[in-house]
């Protein structure tokens, strides 16, 4: 009877690490690591959505994320929404977001974030996409966002 439970601990111990694993994921390339890329959901008939993440960069240079390219929307632009005279307002980012030495971004709402726009087709909650990141320094990176619900937010855990 020890022995089942003990195998049962183990098996139990393993999954919920499997799971955890599975909820976020992360990427690295060069002093840049990339946490959890995702997507929110988008109702039927949407034509637009948001891309989310954090960027920390660990190195002593400053770097730049130029361009992201997807293949589920046609097109996609780093935006900043924030407050200006009591009015939210969101602008494409006029070069490229800065990521700052021994310091980290982290795109989400009301801030920083991508707007696909002309969406291909309905972003669904589970599935994932592909995508690249282009930053100055570190390079290109393929990555998978992850569509997510409405309203998910991603937790610190860098």
């Amino acid at each position: 009877m020890k022995i089942i439970k003990k195998q049962l601990v183990i098996f139990f111990v393993i999954f919920i690490f499997c799971i955890t694993n599975s909820l976020t994921h992360e990427y690295k390339i060069g002093n840049l690591k990339i946490l959890h890329p995702y997507i929110i959901e988008t109702p039927p008939g949407a034509m637009t959505t948001g891309g989310y993440m954090k960027i920390i960069n660990t190195g002593n240079q400053n770097d730049y994320l130029s361009l992201v390219t997807v293949d589920f929307a046609k097109v996609s632009e780093i935006h900043e929404m924030k407050m200006e005279n009591d009015v939210m307002k969101m602008r494409k980012v006029k070069d490229e977001l800065e990521i700052s030495a021994q310091s980290s971004v982290e795109l989400k709402h009301k801030g920083y974030h991508i707007m696909f726009m002309n969406l291909l087709k309905p972003m669904i909650k589970g599935e994932t996409h592909e995508g690249t990141l282009y930053f100055e320094k570190a390079g290109n990176i393929k990555i998978i966002f992850t569509v997510e619900k409405m309203g998910f937010k991603l937790e610190d855990n860098s």
